[in-house]
């Protein structure tokens, strides 16, 4: 795998930096936003436990699912997710375009914020908005300056999601001596 620039490298590489020109970096966000959207809107119209409706011109049946409303259900969370994504990734790319291709938390927090004031806007009212975007520009800043290791021992996991055992098992001296004390398990 590899070549492209929406390349994750090798297979099993669970860190996935996208680079690129700004456009083509939010066009990208914006298109996984609107998929990870049209999930959530799948999932709630899925586990919606009455009938999913939406107002009808003329009367139309009550009590009946139909697709407009099923397409309400789904498309309207993929829409905010999309904005979310797109506006913090065109942010992120408008600070870091405006101070010289500067990577630092600055950026995260300015698109933090417009990202957080998008998912605010859900709600309309202007103290919401403000919450969630000072919220979530603190809370891009910290992941930020946390750095991408979110673990203290990156090798030990490694070892454990890909690692194999060695081909030759060696018993501890504690097995042995159990074996030689109950010869009648002593293939386990």
């Amino acid at each position: 795998m590899g070549g492209d620039s929406f390349s994750s490298g090798t297979f099993n590489d669970p860190k996935h930096v996208v680079s690129g020109p700004g456009l083509e970096r939010t066009i990208y966000s914006s298109s996984i936003g609107a998929a990870a959207g049209i999930f959530y809107g799948g999932c709630a119209a899925a586990w919606f436990p009455d009938p999913v409706e939406s107002a009808s011109k003329f009367g139309g049946a009550s009590g009946r699912t139909t697709f407009r409303a099923i397409g309400q259900t789904v498309l309207r969370p993929a829409m905010w997710f999309s904005l979310a994504a797109g506006a913090f990734t065109a942010t992120e790319c408008a600070m870091e375009a405006a101070r010289n291709e500067t990577k630092d938390a600055w950026n995260s927090l300015a698109a933090g914020m417009v990202g957080g004031a998008v998912v605010g806007l859900t709600n309309g009212r202007p103290q919401v908005v403000a919450a969630t975007a000072i919220a979530t520009g603190i809370f891009m800043v910290a992941l930020d300056l946390s750095g991408d290791k979110t673990v203290y021992d990156e090798k030990a996991l490694d070892y454990k999601r890909m690692g194999v055992l060695p081909e030759a098992h060696k018993e501890s001296a504690a097995l042995s001596a159990l074996k030689s004390q109950f010869p009648q398990h002593k293939n386990l």
